[in-house]
């Protein structure tokens, strides 16, 4: 395995930890992240808070599984980046969106580059493997 395969890998295990950790986090203990979640949407939702984070944990958390296996990978670093990019918007600047924008980079980049080796795309033959 080359250096760029090396390079794709770790990247693609790294957003992955990072999207499933926070998701199952935000499924795990909902109230915490209740605060990051603009008033404006919190006012528009119709289920409760913690119902709407828990889903986005559980969306997270998949994402973040996939990412780590290899499986669907682009699509699943295109949803990352939706997400992100949400995220980014609605957060205004702080030190979290600078921290989000260093994710969204690296999601791009794994849309752009595709699972590369060490991946369940890969294994199966799904398209994308060759980047783009």
């Amino acid at each position: 395995m080359n250096k760029d395969a090396w390079s794709v890998l770790l990247t693609r295990v790294g957003l992955g930890v990072v999207f499933f950790w926070f998701g199952l986090d935000k499924c795990l203990d909902p109230d915490t992240w209740q605060g990051w979640v603009p008033v404006f949407i919190q006012n528009r939702l119709p289920i409760s808070m913690n119902m709407f984070l828990v889903g986005q944990g559980v969306v997270e958390a998949v994402l973040g599984l996939l990412l780590v296996a290899g499986f669907l990978t682009r699509l699943a670093s295109f949803l990352c980046c939706v997400i992100l990019t949400g995220i980014i918007y609605f957060s205004g600047f702080n030190e979290v969106t600078v921290r989000d924008f260093g994710l969204l980079v690296m999601a791009v980049s794994i849309v752009i580059s595709g699972p590369k080796s060490i991946s369940l795309d890969q294994k199966f033959g799904l398209s994308g493997t060759r980047g783009i």
